[in-house]
């Protein structure tokens, strides 16, 4: 941008910050009155109040390297320390490019000659010429513009502070954990105010978090930095490519080891597929092929199910799964093709106890996620065995996983009948009095009793 077409009056309306405002008018109304030397030491009072300015709004926003500068800035104040505070402004452009990052490295350099040339302006001494240094009206219109384009006009965006923002942010009880929640939340939390280049960082931190399980402490957050990449991609989509080539990196470098994770990641991000080197994708075809069902580690892997490059092997581990691994794969992930084997063993139960125990383990971690042709199994193999109809607790248990369900999801019609015959012959309508109320509450009345069978 050319400087000398500029008009500085307009140049002032462009600056966020109202005091920040008042002390480079002082600068324009300089350079307008020829006060080339005051014009430049105004801009850099200017350019320092709005750089403190900006770790203000960031240090409210937890950045601990904004907070850490102030503490030291506003002490010295406090304590009419100069010398000190002489100190902290001659180091704050470096203090703002390397810990805050408020400054990119390229506006460091041009920040740092209206530094140098504001001292040759105001201190003598500085100079080795005899003369006082006179700054040309180009110089000194380029270095106002400098300020404002650079610092004075910008919001404070985050840095590296992101990182362990939400590290800690993750972790705790107030992170969403609704899907939708999430994006917009990663989006105005974490992606409105940082710089291009760390959201591209913070995206590959993710990716390593998924692809490697550091930092370890993320490890059971699985379900929150999915979406949390999935927000990267939606709504920084202008930074995507380059983390799309990060991550294609990371995963076409994977450790054997890791392997699994990147069939889990990629049940997330179907879209990588293609973009890996046909090696790694034979790497992990032969992972599946030759995974062991009694003997895994992640029971995660077998989201890749929903991928076809993966279906064949992993219906074929769900299938070898005992009942034991079975409820343990469903804790890890009520996936849709682990309910075939859930509601069977179910339907199989052998004692009352077994009976409570499977619906807990095997079909209640399904609840909210059920069509009404898989209600209408459940209701099926609660009335196959004496063991699931007569159990003490199957009632309860029924009832709760049936009011989980959407009004379009409900058991249909034909499976409702079925249930109530059932249970009426073995005079156990008392016992499901308010399974039935519920199944009754949309409208669906009770069927004319069946004739008993014959013996």
């Amino acid at each position: 941008m050319d400087s000398g077409f500029i008009d500085l009056d307009i140049l002032l309306t462009r600056i966020r910050n109202a005091q920040s405002k008042v002390y480079f008018l002082d600068a324009v109304k300089a350079y307008k009155a020829g006060a080339l030397r005051a014009s430049m030491t105004s801009a850099w009072v200017a350019l320092v109040y709005d750089l403190i300015a900006k770790y203000r709004e960031l240090s409210a926003l937890g950045d601990a390297a904004a907070t850490a500068f102030l503490h030291s800035w506003d002490n010295a104040t406090v304590a009419g320390d100069i010398a000190k505070l002489l100190q902290l402004e001659a180091s704050i452009l470096e203090d703002a490019t390397a810990n805050t990052q408020v400054v990119n490295r390229i506006a460091r350099t041009h920040l740092e000659r209206l530094r140098e040339d504001r001292h040759l302006c105001a201190h003598p001494a500085f100079s080795a010429e005899a003369e006082l240094f006179e700054p040309s009206a180009e110089l000194v219109r380029l270095h106002l513009v400098n300020a404002v384009d650079l610092v004075l006009s910008r919001e404070p965006l985050q840095g590296k502070a992101i990182f362990d923002l939400y590290d800690v942010d993750v972790q705790s009880s107030g992170f969403p954990t609704a899907y939708e929640r999430i994006l917009d939340y990663v989006e105005q939390r974490y992606l409105a105010r940082v710089r291009a280049q760390n959201i591209r960082n913070f995206g590959t931190v993710l990716a390593k978090s998924l692809l490697k399980g550091v930092p370890a402490q993320w490890e059971p957050l699985h379900r929150k930095i999915v979406p949390s990449l999935v927000a990267l991609r939606e709504r920084a989509a202008q930074t995507w490519p380059d983390v799309s080539h990060a991550i294609v990196a990371l995963i076409d470098n994977l450790a054997p080891e890791h392997r699994p994770r990147a069939i889990v990641f990629l049940a997330a991000f179907p879209d990588f597929w293609p973009l890996l080197l046909e090696p790694t994708r034979t790497a992990l075809q032969m992972t599946v092929e030759n995974a062991d069902p009694a003997a895994l580690a992640d029971y995660r892997i077998l989201a890749g199910v929903t991928l076809p490059h993966f279906r064949a092997g992993l219906l074929a581990v769900i299938a070898a799964l005992d009942d034991e691994h079975l409820a343990e794969a469903i804790t890890a992930q009520p996936l849709a093709d682990l309910w075939p084997r859930a509601v069977a063993s179910y339907a199989a139960s052998s004692s009352f106890r077994g009976s409570e125990a499977n619906f807990r383990d095997l079909i209640a971690p399904f609840s909210g996620r059920l069509s009404s042709q898989q209600l209408d199994q459940l209701l099926d193999a609660v009335i196959e065995t004496g063991q699931n109809w007569d159990a003490a607790e199957t009632d309860t248990l029924l009832l709760g996983v049936l009011r989980n369900a959407t009004a379009a999801d409900r058991p249909t019609p034909e499976a409702r009948n079925r249930f109530y015959q059932h249970i009426r012959r073995r005079h156990r309508v008392g016992k499901y009095e308010d399974v039935l109320a519920f199944l009754r509450s949309d409208g669906w009345a009770l069927p004319p009793p069946e004739p008993e069978p014959e013996d």
